[in-house]
């Protein structure tokens, strides 16, 4: 946590700054879901940088948890025990647009995206009746591959949805997992 709100700041003074005048900004929030740990849900908040109308630098930061109980254990005499999982996500990374299409009445903005940063995963588990109080965290790579689309609601606003393969590497090992994100996007330009 303690490496991840430097680079988050770091990168929105990166992004945001030298464009603010040019107004190609863009910036994002909404759900996210993650796969993985008994699926986790939260937010995701982003900001971009468009260089054109089609490319341009993207971050994102997903604060995503769950709270698990393992239930074969709550008639024996380990009682009630939980997990707890919360996974931060810090990712920048180049998002490019393609033309627009239209299905039906419904004009679509799809993109591609890579994204390379960090993720800290902290987990503790909880023994109601042994007392048992453990957790452990760790901070590793992560790179994301995905796409989605936006739907321009109005003028400056479009609703967004994508999906993402985020690969996290916690302990030296990979994990794989699916990113699934609905929210809305305002542009300072018009779409």
């Amino acid at each position: 946590m303690k490496i991840l709100i430097p680079m988050v700041i770091s990168a929105i003074i990166l992004i945001l700054v030298p464009h603010a005048a040019a107004q190609n900004l863009e910036v994002s929030g909404g759900w996210a879901h993650s796969t993985g740990d008994g699926g986790l849900d939260g937010f995701d908040v982003g900001a971009a940088a468009m260089f054109t109308s089609r490319v341009g630098i993207g971050f994102n930061f997903d604060s995503i948890w769950d709270t698990s109980k393992i239930g074969s254990f709550e008639l024996s005499s380990i009682g009630q025990t939980s997990v707890k999982n919360h996974m931060e996500n810090a990712l920048v990374g180049p998002r490019i647009f393609f033309a627009q299409k239209k299905i039906k009445k419904y004009i679509l903005s799809p993109f591609g995206e890579a994204q390379f940063g960090l993720s800290h995963l902290r987990t503790r588990i909880q023994q109601q009746q042994t007392g048992l109080n453990q957790s452990s965290s760790d901070t590793a790579f992560t790179w994301m591959l995905g796409a989605g689309a936006d739907y321009v609601i109005a003028g400056h606003w479009a609703a967004r949805a994508n999906i993402d393969l985020l690969r996290t590497h916690f302990v030296d090992v990979g994990q794989s997992r699916l990113r699934f994100v609905l929210g809305i996007a305002y542009t300072f330009r018009r779409r």
